[in-house]
């Protein structure tokens, strides 16, 4: 049994969820490509353009998670009537997500102009 050059048993291919967590979050990591499967002998690699659909998206939802994350703390704190010490460690920990997220919001909506398919 001969195998072709285009055979799948020939390549090491990325994960569905890998490559949509690729696009989603290419203003981070500055991709205007994401690879799409290994060649194993040549170690070639092919390559779909960035889909800025996803990396929009993801942009928003971070976006979306740090106001939330803002006013539900600032909802907290007005239940306790502003003493900080009644708030607990929800405090800190909201402010680490909201800081967290917003600054992933703005590195990720740094654009990017994907690459035309070769």
């Amino acid at each position: 049994m001969s195998h072709s050059s285009n055979d799948s048993a020939d390549y090491i291919v990325v994960s569905p969820f890998m490559r949509i967590l690729n696009h989603s979050f290419a203003g981070i990591t500055e991709s205007r490509r994401i690879a799409v499967r290994i060649n194993k002998q040549t170690m070639d690699v092919d390559y779909e353009p960035t889909n800025l659909w996803f990396k929009r998206a993801a942009t928003t939802v971070l976006f979306g998670i740090t106001i939330a994350t803002f006013l539900y703390r600032r909802k907290r704190l007005e239940r306790v009537g502003g003493l900080v010490s009644l708030t607990g460690a929800s405090r800190p920990i909201m402010s680490g997500i909201a800081w967290t997220t917003g600054i992933a919001a703005v590195l990720n909506s740094r654009p990017i102009t994907p690459e035309s398919p070769e």
